[in-house]
């Protein structure tokens, strides 16, 4: 979410918009049709669970046609793989944003530490958190971690829309050749889809998730509008000069 200053300003104050809302549509659509496809098997194979991601898969291959069989086991091993790879880059760019913005606060107060100390130091907490397997003992620390995330939201949205510039400062519509650029960044905020299918698993109320007006639908509406919000006044605030992550732009005197 932070990042979507830097790309919007690889896209342009109205395509990005307008690409953002449709990745989301996108996004949203694909989940449902992946909790659709999972609620089919779980139906044919009369399982009392929701099968996972990679089940999922393995499961359409060995009831769909006969030719696909033999490449059901295959499937499963590649989509681990790839939720394996996928999961890993996403948590890369996490520690290297708590990094980044941990150097930056002892930097303002003279504790000047290499960028590879910082992350060091976060590394034993990060392990910590990530050998806690059940999502109900992640409760407490999801509920810290929505608070400052919701404090951090709050402080930026404050900061980059104070002072804007004029809309006509900065480009509409960006040069196709740094498209390409934007459409990693987005993609890589819509980056949910493998937690679906274990979160409805552990919810009391699983049919909660996927009403019209259910946890998913509310829950990527919320998501979406504020990539768009964030982007937007980040790109027009900050211009080319906007940083990998918003809270590398705000003013290191009020940290």
């Amino acid at each position: 979410m932070f990042a979507m200053g830097d790309a919007f300003r690889n896209a342009g104050l109205i395509a990005s918009p307008l690409i953002t809302l449709l990745l989301g549509v996108i996004c949203v659509y694909s989940q449902h049709m992946l909790l659709s496809g999972a609620r089919e098997l779980q139906r044919r194979t009369r399982s009392p669970v929701l099968p996972t991601f990679a089940e999922t898969m393995e499961l359409s291959f060995k009831t769909g046609p006969p030719k696909l069989h033999g490449f059901a086991k295959t499937v499963r091993l590649w989509i681990n793989v790839f939720l394996c790879v996928t999961q890993m880059g996403f948590c890369s760019v996490y520690f290297v944003f708590i990094s980044d913005n941990l150097k930056m606060v002892m930097d303002y107060y003279n504790a000047e530490l290499d960028i590879h100390i910082h992350m060091t130091i976060i590394l034993l907490p990060i392990m910590l958190s990530c050998w806690i397997r059940d999502l109900k003992y992640l409760v407490p620390l999801s509920l810290f971690a929505n608070v400052a995330m919701t404090v951090g939201i709050a402080v930026t949205l404050y900061y980059i829309s104070q002072e804007l510039p004029a809309p006509s400062t900065r480009e509409y519509i960006a040069p196709w050749t740094k498209i390409p650029l934007f459409f990693g960044t987005a993609i890589y905020s819509f980056e949910g889809i493998g937690l679906v299918l274990p979160l409805q698993n552990e919810m009391k109320q699983p049919e909660q998730f996927t009403r019209r007006f259910g946890v998913l639908n509310i829950g990527m509406t919320i998501v979406t509008c504020l990539l768009v919000i964030m982007g937007f006044l980040g790109y027009l605030k900050y211009g080319d000069n906007v940083q990998g992550s918003l809270t590398l732009n705000l003013p290191q005197q009020d940290m």
